[in-house]
């Protein structure tokens, strides 16, 4: 009689690590259509969308370091590579959209040249209603908002 032999299934941590470079890569696939088809995709959607695919980047970063939690248990085989690299790919992947960010941050803050972009404001140092040049600016970034012209100044 033939015994039927029993499948072997894989854990956790080795889905954890085959599913940690496969997100990058459905991310990039996403871009790549959404790229071409700009035309046809309104703003919000493709916002929506950009913010999905890099939800997957997260996730994938996040499931290639679970997997190598399981090399103790499991062994290096079939998780160590693939973690390894899903955690490069997504950690590159999210490097770059973070550095662009910041940099169109900043030329959005050049091309107003105000402090109104900013998420720092000048307050005046002291409670003086007239300005005066002598004194001295303090840049805040939360708290009581004052100052002399301060265009969010309550009035309560």
């Amino acid at each position: 009689m033939d015994t039927p032999t029993p499948q072997r299934t894989a854990s956790f941590s080795h889905l954890a690590a085959k599913l940690s470079w496969v997100c990058p890569i459905i991310t990039i696939i996403i871009f790549v259509l959404l790229t071409f088809g700009r035309q046809v995709v309104a703003r919000k959607i493709f916002a929506m969308i950009a913010a999905g695919a890099l939800w997957l980047v997260v996730v994938g970063l996040i499931l290639g370091i679970v997997a190598l939690f399981g090399i103790s248990k499991h062994g290096t085989k079939g998780i160590l590579g693939p973690a390894i690299v899903g955690i490069i790919i997504n950690g590159l992947l999210l490097s770059f959209v973070v550095t662009n960010v910041i940099t169109s941050r900043g030329r959005q803050m050049q091309q107003h040249g105000s402090i109104v972009a900013s998420p720092l404001r000048a307050v005046w140092s002291n409670e003086a209603d007239a300005p005066n040049p002598a004194m001295t600016l303090q840049v805040h970034s939360g708290g009581e908002r004052r100052g002399i012209g301060d265009p969010w100044r309550s009035t309560q």
